[in-house]
């Protein structure tokens, strides 16, 4: 079988911590696609031609997979699989456009899209293409969270009555806890 050609929308720059300013979280995408026999990263899109550039040394992206224009790369990279690492604000045209160049697999950061009406036009969008589409909700798979619904579960912590949370950031943080909730 042949590898998936996996590409990034939004390398970034590599940081040692995340800060106001993002999480280049392209690397921590291209970390797990590297880690997979069935993916091979091919092109990487970024409008800072040494963030994209410096990505692509770091995963063997030959210089043919470096484009400052995404459009550009979606329309030549023939791309099975596309992470998008950009704001919130480019979600949902990038992920319509990726549907449009016929991309069958989408991993977006959080959020969805900055408005509803968006959220409900990339699924609908990616729901008639055949498309995955799927978002960056890792953390309720992380231990205290499993622990705490199994427990849920199993009747050792009483009935569930509330949930609260507190997030400075509803478009970060703030995300995560609502998936959490809904888990």
């Amino acid at each position: 079988m042949s590898k998936l050609r996996v590409g990034v929308i939004g390398t970034g720059k590599r940081k040692k911590q995340s800060d106001r300013f993002g999480f280049a979280m392209a690397y921590q995408h291209a970390e797990g696609y590297r880690k997979l026999d069935s993916c091979e990263l091919v092109a990487c899109a970024d409008i800072v031609e040494d963030n994209a550039r410096a990505f692509a040394e770091e995963f063997e992206i030959g210089g043919n997979g470096v484009f400052l224009d995404y459009k550009k790369m979606l329309a030549e990279a023939e791309l099975d699989v596309l992470s998008i690492c950009t704001w919130m604000h480019l979600h949902e045209a990038m992920v319509l456009d990726a549907i449009e160049a016929g991309v069958k697999a989408i991993h977006c950061e959080k959020p969805m899209a900055d408005t509803w009406g968006g959220s409900l036009r990339m699924a609908k969008a990616a729901e008639e293409a055949g498309v995955q589409l799927t978002f960056n909700h890792q953390r309720r798979y992380g231990e205290p969270f499993t622990m705490a619904k199994q427990m849920l579960d199993a009747g050792e912590i009483g009935d569930l009555v509330r949930l609260e949370c507190g997030a400075g950031n509803l478009y970060d943080t703030g995300t995560h806890f609502i998936d959490m909730f809904s888990f």
